[in-house]
């Protein structure tokens, strides 16, 4: 996902299989220039650069999004602006980049009348603020993350996920089991753990939450002509 040169990247998998951990970490390399050796240099930013994660809601945002931030910015490289009841809405960087943090609990017009360089969108979005992002990624041919497990949405499959063809649009299709390790052999996920988890959920939603299927595919019956 890190390599793909696409403009649009679709990293789509089961529960717990890293997509956040991928799109908070394009979104720290975007924002503080600290990019390792391997990442392609088509591909970096330089200056200023406008970026925007779009979250699900802000409790989603407070449990997820900003620890994982946490977690990978360098501490001293940013200040966070917050709302009234304490929801982090812009994070502001040194070299004045910006991170703006919106979420589907947000009236449209919240997407809307802006532009930025790059957008992490995280798990199912609405169809009008995706496209409102996508909108406001035109100025600058800016590019986009989705990581998402896919359960809701289904307008999802056959608008992004159906034409994916590595260049415009690259699917990356992740399973719980991909992500046990970390790089460096830790222990992330343990089998004991997955197994437990696929034996306690429902037969209904075991290929989405373990494999990264799309949810309205089970069970679909094909019927061809003759």
């Amino acid at each position: 996902g890190h390599l793909s040169s696409a403009r649009i990247v679709l990293y789509c998998g089961g529960n717990r299989a890293g997509k956040s951990t991928f799109g908070a970490m394009e979104m720290c390399y975007a924002m503080t220039k600290r990019y390792p050796d391997w990442y392609p240099q088509k591909r970096r930013f330089f200056g200023a650069t406008k970026g925007v994660v779009s979250a699900t809601s802000f409790g989603v945002v407070m449990r997820v999004i900003e620890p994982k931030l946490s977690s990978l910015l360098p501490r001293d490289s940013y200040v966070v602006k917050r709302t009234a009841q304490g929801f982090p809405s812009q994070y502001k960087f040194k070299d004045g980049s910006t991170l703006d943090v919106v979420t589907l609990e947000m009236d449209n017009t919240a997407y809307e009348s802006a532009d930025w360089d790059i957008a992490w969108l995280d798990e199912p979005q609405s169809k009008p603020k995706y496209q409102a992002i996508l909108r406001g990624l035109v100025d600058r041919r800016g590019r986009m993350m989705i990581t998402f497990t896919p359960l809701t949405e289904p307008w999802m499959k056959e608008e992004l996920a159906d034409r994916a063809d590595g260049k415009t649009i690259d699917l990356i299709q992740v399973d719980m089991r991909d992500n046990m390790t970390n790089m460096a052999g830790s222990t992330i996920l343990s089998k004991e753990a997955i197994d437990e988890f696929e034996r306690e959920i429902p037969e209904d939603v075991k290929e989405t939450r373990l494999h990264g299927k799309f949810f309205q595919l089970r069970g679909a019956v094909i019927v061809t002509g003759k």
